[in-house]
């Protein structure tokens, strides 16, 4: 009964050693049932750990009696015995040399020879255990199905990051998007006139004029919209496959908002050596924000 119960505490001490840092890390992330199933692993090897070692002591007391019973007296004992004992038993299992002759099979190869040596016994108890945990998997999750699959627990982690967005969304006052988003004061422009002049120049020319690369952000055609809703889009999504990146990934809902409103105030500026135009003719509604964006006033307004 101790060998065995030894060598399965050897593969759950295995065992808590793994979970105990996912329990410390990712305990909260898991699934109600997957919760208590860890918990319940966890539980069941710390009881099986206090068996194992007070057998193994009792035994090696009754151990140390019998000896002194009859007057032998090992010349290894305490931890070098015990260690001795506990690799031959659990961890190896391998033949003796005097008895290396016994498992010698008739394989040589250039003159090296293989031992029929069993397989180590933590090994054996590492592959019961699995098809046991195996086997409670499939009856758990497959069978009774009173375990959420994969696909469930995904969902589920889905909706509720939906409901944290959802929460942002509300408390914080930088969530905007391209159905919210309201134009900036004359103090945003200026800020979003900062950016333009670090990041989007190269593509789009220093006055909004547009080169090779970018289009023209100061006339009345666009590629994709040219309402602030559309503008906003464009610049937090990005276009890929025209080689813009999403610059929502690098900057605040609040800059993002900044930018739209600056590109929105190079409307009419006609700067010199402007791109053609390119897209389609954008005419806002009475009510829309873009007619109402004032204009930078550090635009040199030259005429085409």
């Amino acid at each position: 009964m101790v060998k065995n119960i030894t060598s399965g505490v050897l593969i759950t001490a295995v065992v808590l050693g793994s979970a105990t840092p996912l329990k410390a890390q990712n305990i909260s992330g898991l699934s109600g049932g997957m919760e208590y199933f860890l918990y319940g692993v966890i539980a069941f090897t710390i009881i099986v750990l206090s068996l194992t070692i007070y057998l193994l002591a009792l035994k090696n007391k009754y151990q140390k009696q019998a000896a002194l019973r009859s007057g032998k007296v090992d010349e290894h004992s305490g931890l070098r015995k015990w260690w001795s004992a506990l690799d031959k038993k659990y961890f190896t299992r391998a033949a003796s040399l005097e008895k290396e002759a016994d498992v010698l099979l008739d394989h040589d190869y250039d003159g090296i020879k293989e031992l029929d040596n069993a397989l180590p016994p933590w090994w054996k108890w590492g592959f019961y255990i699995t098809v046991i945990v195996g086997v409670i998997y499939l009856f758990r999750f497959h069978i009774t199905n009173s375990g959420p699959s994969p696909l469930q627990e995904y969902d589920k982690e889905i909706a509720a990051a939906a409901r944290q967005l959802e929460n942002f969304k509300k408390n914080n006052k930088e969530a905007f998007d391209e159905k919210t988003v309201t134009l900036a004061d004359e103090k945003g422009i200026a800020e979003g006139k900062k950016i333009f002049a670090g990041t989007c120049f190269p593509c789009h020319g220093n006055s909004g004029e547009g080169n090779a690369v970018g289009p023209n952000l100061t006339d009345n055609y666009w590629l994709h919209g040219g309402s602030i809703g559309e503008v906003f889009k464009t610049i937090n999504n990005g276009v890929p496959d025209k080689g813009m990146q999403a610059w929502g990934k690098t900057f605040s809902p609040t800059d993002v908002r900044n930018i739209t409103s600056y590109v929105l105030s190079l409307q009419g500026t006609n700067p010199p050596n402007a791109k053609a135009p390119q897209g389609n003719l954008y005419a806002p509604s009475k009510t829309s924000d873009s007619l109402v964006v004032k204009k930078d006033p550090t635009q040199t307004k030259a005429t085409r």
